[in-house]
């Protein structure tokens, strides 16, 4: 059974705890409809809205030509318009998985061609994989003619099957609904009406000044690397972080097209399919990550491992099907784990696999380092601070670049810009935040935690973190947050701290002694066990004044 629990780092506003990244009681909620049709639309997007009726003759119709339910007396259209001219189309969709419904929107062409899949709210406690791109990507180019059946046209990559069985009839639903409404040749010119014209909005979020004038607060946020990513920028208008959301969101893309272990054009999957054959010649980027991914092997003693993928494979995490391999399966995945099976040459700046069937999997490492690659560029474009949130669990926040601004504070939080206040969420409880800090300029965090991914396998409750070590899922309900000057830094030391054992930690504890971290486990009872440790961060626990 997988199971999952909401992500890990809480953003912390104004003079209010505000746990965005919480699961409220309506459901895990990834995006609203202003982030949905952002995404399915686009950014800059002028929105018209239309509400359509369906009657109990068109009804009837659409359900003897589909073989499908139409519940609802009405639906709403959203329609990205041009100079009168229709670009894309848009419907928000709900459709029960196993139990709950699953709100999500499905972006068409006026060709009648799926051209993106967002959801926007999960409900359900098993399932929510359906939200990752290798799976809703599928839809892309999906007419009313095509077939769209789990498991014969569409991978069932989440191993949720009724959760991916909603969805793909919701897409199916949604291209009949948008025939019925919008037969082909009215799809493109815009009736003349009266509904009302919706820009997307990018409005601050906050407002405050510094001695060079006004400065707003704006965030957007994009689904990469499998998770939502979210930019915040103190910026001087809507254009400048407008160029500033697209550079930082294009170097978020860039470095997934290096790192990605699920895109099969990705520099890490030539390295996997050609380095056990011989030398791979591979970017500055990637064999730096790596040298620095095998001298962290070394410091740590192994808990740290990029050449973890064929355990993950053994295990299904890759397939997102998670179960126990046999006892031969894990000997054989172990015995191609291990940064000493590796063989760099920095001259010629090769990497090369020492045993047949060895694969890299950067996995947290490469989000940290996404992070940090996105706050520096958005620092040399002159964005006064920024921060980027890779899926709540890699932050970094970039270096203010006004010395003048660094001495302001914002009006409503009172706090200096580019500094960001951040909740650490209970492990076991998703609804509380022990642990509060304030993020400095320039500083990366990242969180590790068992309870975001959970399953049962030989009656015995397993997380998606893996020790190398061992070669098995870490059990129990914890999390470890690291903060550090770099995002892979941040990233090494928060998986470390996760991985160690009772025996391990006193040893642990002196290379750890010049760092900031906070280490949580949770108990059955839902109380937490608390360790922190803070030299350069103002790090304490929630019933502390500082805040």
């Amino acid at each position: 059974m997988v199971t999952t629990h909401s992500r890990r780092a809480a953003w912390l506003t104004a003079s209010a705890v505000m746990a965005a990244n919480a699961l409220p009681a309506a459901g895990e909620v990834y995006l609203n409809e202003a982030q949905a049709l952002a995404m399915v639309l686009g950014e800059r997007a002028v929105v018209r809205k239309e509400q359509k009726t369906l009657d109990e003759a068109l009804r009837t119709k659409l359900e003897r030509s589909s073989n499908l339910r139409f519940p609802e007396s009405s639906y709403t259209f959203f329609i990205a318009a041009q100079a009168g001219q229709a670009e894309k189309y848009a419907i928000q969709m709900n459709e029960i998985g196993k139990t709950e419904p699953i709100t999500f929107m499905v972006g068409m062409s006026p060709e009648g061609k799926v051209t993106e899949v967002v959801i926007m709210i999960f409900r359900e406690n098993r399932g929510w994989e359906v939200k990752e791109k290798r799976f809703l990507n599928q839809f892309r180019g999906k007419t009313l003619r095509n077939s769209i059946r789990v498991d014969e046209d569409i991978i069932n990559y989440t191993g949720a099957t009724l959760s991916s069985k909603a969805v793909a009839r919701g897409v199916k639903r949604a291209l009949f609904l948008f025939d019925a409404f919008y037969p082909g040749g009215t799809r493109y010119k815009l009736a003349p009406a009266s509904q009302f014209v919706m820009p997307l909005p990018m409005s601050p979020v906050l407002t405050s000044a510094d001695s060079q004038g006004s400065l707003d607060l704006y965030r957007q946020s994009r689904y990469a690397m499998g998770s939502i990513c979210e930019v915040r920028l103190w910026c001087r208008s809507a254009d400048e972080a407008h160029r500033a959301f697209a550079m930082g969101f294009g170097e978020i893309d860039r470095v997934e097209q290096v790192f990605s272990a699920y895109r099969n054009e990705s520099e890490l999957a030539l390295v996997n399919r050609n380095a056990g054959r011989g030398p791979v010649q591979v970017s500055d980027e990637f064999f730096d990550l790596t040298q620095y991914a095998v001298r962290s092997w070394r410091q740590f003693g192994g808990s740290v491992d990029v050449t973890v993928g064929p355990l993950m494979k053994a295990w299904g995490f890759r397939e997102g099907e998670p179960h126990r391999p046999s006892h031969k399966e894990l000997l054989e995945a172990q015995d191609m784990v291990g940064c000493n099976k590796l063989s760099l040459d920095r001259r010629m700046r090769t990497v090369r696999f020492l045993r047949q069937g060895m694969e890299f999997d950067f996995g947290g490492l490469a989000k940290g380092h996404a992070a940090k690659r996105v706050a520096r560029v958005l620092q040399k474009q002159g964005i006064t601070a920024a921060l980027a949130n890779l899926g709540g669990s890699s932050l970094c926040a970039s270096e203010v670049v006004s010395a003048a601004t660094v001495q302001n504070r914002c009006n409503e939080t009172g706090l200096a810009f580019g500094e960001w206040p951040i909740g650490i969420i209970h492990p076991g409880d998703a609804t509380q935040c022990p642990v509060h800090l304030l993020l400095k300029p320039g500083w990366s965090l990242s969180t590790s935690g068992t309870s975001e991914r959970q399953f049962e396998a030989s009656g015995q409750i397993l997380s998606h973190i893996l020790d190398p070590r061992t070669g098995w899922p870490i059990t129990g309900i914890r999390s470890a947050t690291a903060v550090a000057r770099s995002g892979r830094r941040s990233e090494v030391l928060s998986k470390h701290l996760l991985l160690l054992s009772a025996r391990e930690q006193t040893a642990t504890a002196n290379q750890l002694k010049n760092f900031d971290w906070a280490y949580l486990e949770g108990a059955q009872n839902g109380a937490v066990a608390l360790e922190v440790n803070s030299i350069h961060t103002p790090l304490y626990t929630a019933s502390s004044r500082q805040l």
